[in-house]
């Protein structure tokens, strides 16, 4: 996230390994706000977004589908930092963009030759980065 916007969420997130969980309130205070509402709900995802960074359950940042937002329900972001993570969630959450049937057939898989050639380096750098 920006600098000026939910910068300790952010930084939160990729101290906890790209994936952090948080509440309405923490994303709504983040952003200087006193109350959640529609337009505040839509700008916490619009930011989420545009610094790079996903969330889910997504019909939570959604007014039309969170009528009455809490402070205290919660959220989970994730860095779309393009590894094997953010992949998986993309895949899941964004399933037009992104090849879900390799990103699936990866997961968790010890059948290296089943791999695309990218997902092959992503686990060269995670061993190299451990």
């Amino acid at each position: 996230m920006s600098e000026d916007a939910a910068s300790g969420i952010a930084a939160r997130c990729r101290a906890n390994g790209g994936l952090t969980e948080a509440t309405l309130g923490e994303l709504r205070d983040e952003l200087g706000y006193r109350k959640l509402g529609r337009w505040v709900l839509a700008e916490i995802a619009e930011t989420l977004r545009t610094t790079g960074f996903g969330f889910f359950p997504p019909d939570r940042l959604r007014a039309e589908l969170n009528t009455e937002p809490r402070q205290w329900q919660t959220v989970w972001i994730y860095d779309r930092d393009g590894g094997p993570r953010a992949r998986m969630i993309d895949a899941v959450l964004q399933p037009d963009d992104c090849d879900v049937r390799g990103e699936l057939e990866a997961l968790g898989t010890d059948n290296l030759a089943g791999l695309t050639p990218r997902q092959k380096l992503e686990r060269i750098r995670d061993i190299v980065n451990a």
